[in-house]
């Protein structure tokens, strides 16, 4: 065999496997939408990170979860 039909087999397997992978990633993106992970939007907070704006998303504030509750571990 030559080595240009070499490069040719390692270029074409090279390819379809960067298709794969692209096709994949793209599939879990969609999929994960659906189960709500916006990443996306979570990116977007980072733009618009002033006072003023409104939260990204909604929490409850039962008090459990606040850092005056949460008891550090001292070792």
């Amino acid at each position: 065999m030559d080595l240009m039909v070499v490069k040719g087999y390692i270029y074409f397997f090279v390819m379809a496997v960067a298709a794969v992978m692209m096709v994949s990633y793209i599939w879990y993106l969609y999929s994960n939408k659906k189960r709500s992970s916006h990443y996306e939007e979570y990116s977007n907070v980072v733009l618009q990170d002033a006072l003023g704006t409104e939260p990204f998303e909604a929490r409850e504030n039962d008090g459990a979860t606040s850092p005056q509750a949460v008891k550090k571990d001292k070792r």
